[in-house]
């Protein structure tokens, strides 16, 4: 019975400790350990991203084509020469590409983004084909 006063004070200690804790715990007071952090800065919302596909070669010959658009999905199209589209989008970062072939003895693709040429190929021959790519962030 000599050292029970040394459990007493033991479990005193613990317990006063445990009710700091929890006190400390429910307070307002920022604590980075548990969550209570700052909010993070909020971004605006990205500009603009316009972008040019562009197939030439003698005008009025047929050509089939393959392109992504803003979702990265794969349209398929049949066309006459020249061919051009545009794709807007505020996405951050875009895949683009475009695949093209023609019966014609010359065919050049080019992706343009926000006014700057990024990739251009060019192709000669029969049945010529061209490939541009260009991913953009």
């Amino acid at each position: 019975m000599k050292s029970a006063w040394v459990y007493g004070v033991v479990f005193l200690v613990l317990g006063v400790t445990a009710i700091f804790i929890g006190r400390l715990r429910l307070s307002e007071i920022p604590d980075l350990a548990i969550g209570h952090s700052s909010a993070p800065p909020v971004l605006g919302r990205p500009g603009e991203k316009v972008v040019d596909y562009e197939i030439d070669g003698p005008s009025g010959m047929p050509v089939r084509l393959s392109y992504l658009d803003e979702q990265g999905n794969v349209k398929d199209v049949s066309a006459d020469l020249p061919w051009r589209t545009s794709l807007r989008t505020h996405r951050l970062t875009l895949s683009t590409g475009v695949v093209a072939q023609s019966e014609a003895d010359r065919v050049s693709c080019r992706i343009v983004v926000d006014g700057q040429a990024r990739d251009s190929q060019v192709s000669s021959g029969r049945f010529a084909a061209v490939n541009c790519a260009v991913p953009v962030s």
